[in-house]
């Protein structure tokens, strides 16, 4: 246990220091480009280290657009057992922007650069359709993948035991 308890530590200085894990810990969501909605650098790493729900959205999906409030809602009550939730749009920032303007929610939202649809294609989404969502366990592995609409029961399923 000390042995793990010094190597999460190691890399927790690691990315402190702004500095990276080791290639072979890397996974799809720590490689890929990821924005903030203003334009701004961002990674995946703040979101590792505890259970983490990844959903994958556009603002032309109208799926997408109908779970966010029940996404919203849902992170209010996960947030206190220590579940993190986190939008990933694969969408242009204006129109993002537009619609959180209309539509906010209360968990962070990331822009992909492009390349979302390779990284949920990697994560298990084999047809890029969407909504996708992933939920990750502690160690950043997806142990749920989720394609399509969600509601709070089907998503209170898929992370009962985590």
């Amino acid at each position: 246990m000390h042995k793990i308890t010094t190597l999460l530590r190691h890399g927790l200085l690691l990315i402190a220091l702004g500095m990276s894990l080791p290639a072979q810990a890397a996974g799809p969501l720590d490689k890929a480009r990821l924005t903030l909605v203003s334009g701004q650098a961002a990674a995946f790493a703040p979101f590792q280290g505890r259970v983490t729900v990844v959903n994958f959205w556009a603002t032309w999906c109208a799926p997408c657009r109908q779970e966010m409030p029940m996404l919203s809602a849902l992170s209010l009550k996960l947030g206190p057992k220590g579940i993190k939730t986190v939008g990933i749009a694969l969408d242009q920032p204006e129109q993002v922007q537009a619609f959180l303007k209309q539509t906010p929610v209360n968990y962070p939202i990331l822009m992909s650069d492009g390349d979302g649809i390779a990284v949920m294609r990697e994560l298990g989404n084999k047809s890029g359709g969407l909504p996708y969502t992933v939920i990750l366990n502690a160690q950043g592995k997806p142990v749920k993948q989720l394609l399509g609409i969600l509601d709070e029961k089907a998503l209170g399923k898929a992370l009962a035991g985590l």
